[in-house]
């Protein structure tokens, strides 16, 4: 039956079909009503019968999704690595180094498919993959334990990352210490800073300056790179709240001599953003709007480098949920000069985004510039 169902698919099918020995134990638990085939394997029953679709499965047999999505990574992510993996998840005893370069597939496409649907849809699949992946740890040993715990703890990362974009701090701060107790064990001090970092990101958002300035600097002590180009810019942000012009202008020339030198350098995998065109143009941006609550020439180069910044950002990441955080400090810098109507038309832009991202937080700022 296996090798039946193969005949049937497309050669633009057939990458995305299982392999025979890997569809002869998905037709098993098919057939013993354990798992329900996916929508490309009924379209393949149906050929193979000639019956359709609606009469062998019914309309109402909907496939829940999969452990290991999204779907967005099925070009990079076969049905052999869902199958190695769902085994994994249920044997964590079988984990190997296939199954951990598998988590680092899935890894990389939800890191980048949140930059194209934002972090409400990821939320939830991300907390249950995370369980399945700390269930692999705990039993991991041998020459697989560092590796795996390196995916682990950027996959907890990953899910601090998406729970604080919702403003779930002590949610986002949960999965940061996990991070921080996996990066420990392995001596990653790249990772440690990126922990210090986003704890300083939370700081911020939160309100608490001495937390967000002290926690960049550990971040700057612990990271190379654009990492911690970024942390001289929050650092410097934490002095633009405090009204110190003068730590600004030293933390932002610092920060631009660096990003000249790290350029094109390459970074960690969770740090593929600080490399976009335009991203460090919006965080010297965002420094200089908040100066320019007070000094109306700052405000006027902020416009400018919020503008330039999120139009240099490429097509997919303007789409994220960060990139609408962006756009609203350029309205709240188009508020500061008095320019109400072109702080509306970001407000507009700002909802749709927001609606289209179901992020009731990006809804909540696009109101303030009305």
């Amino acid at each position: 039956m296996a090798r039946m169902l193969r005949a049937e698919a497309t050669p633009e099918e057939l990458p995305r079909i299982a392999h025979v020995s890997s569809l002869k134990d998905m037709i098993k638990q098919w057939e013993a009503g354990k798992w329900l085939p996916r929508p490309r394997y009924r379209v393949l029953y149906s050929r193979l019968t000639g019956i359709p679709e609606t009469e062998l499965f019914g309309t109402e047999w909907d496939t829940p999704p999969p452990l290991w999505i999204p779907t967005e990574v099925d070009g990079d992510f076969t049905p052999d690595d869902r199958e190695r993996l769902d085994l994994a998840a249920s044997r964590p005893e079988r984990v190997d180094l296939v199954v951990v370069e598998s988590l680092a597939t899935i890894l990389a496409a939800q890191r980048r498919t949140e930059d194209v649907i934002g972090a409400v849809p990821l939320i939830e699949p991300v907390r249950a993959q995370l369980a399945a992946i700390a269930s692999m740890v705990a039993e991991a040993r041998g020459s697989v334990r560092a590796p795996l715990v390196d995916v682990a703890a950027q996959w907890a990362q990953f899910a601090g990352w998406l729970h604080g974009s919702v403003d779930r701090h002590g949610d986002a701060l949960d999965y940061l210490n996990t991070t921080l107790d996996w990066a420990t064990e392995n001596g990653d001090q790249a990772m440690v800073g990126t922990v210090m970092s986003w704890k300083g990101h939370i700081a911020a958002r939160a309100g608490q300056l001495g937390n967000m300035i002290g926690l960049s600097r550990a971040g700057q002590r612990s990271r190379r790179g654009l990492g911690r180009v970024y942390d001289l810019y929050q650092e410097a942000r934490g002095h633009a709240l405090l009204g110190d012009a003068a730590a600004v202008d030293r933390l932002t020339s610092r920060a631009q001599e660096e990003t000249t030198q790290w350029g094109n350098a390459e970074g960690r995998p969770w740090e593929y953003y600080y490399a976009a065109p335009g991203f460090f143009t919006l965080e010297h941006g965002l420094t200089y709007r908040i100066l320019g609550r007070t000094d109306p020439d700052r405000n006027a180069t902020a416009v400018e480098l919020l503008s330039k910044g999120l139009e240099d950002l490429p097509k997919e990441m303007r789409r994220s949920d960060w990139a609408g955080d962006f756009s609203y400090e350029l309205g709240r810098a188009y508020l500061q000069a008095g320019e109400r109507r072109q702080a509306a038309e970001i407000a507009d832009d700002l909802e749709e985004l927001a609606r289209r991202n179901r992020s009731d937080r990006l809804a909540g700022l696009a109101a303030t510039l009305r």
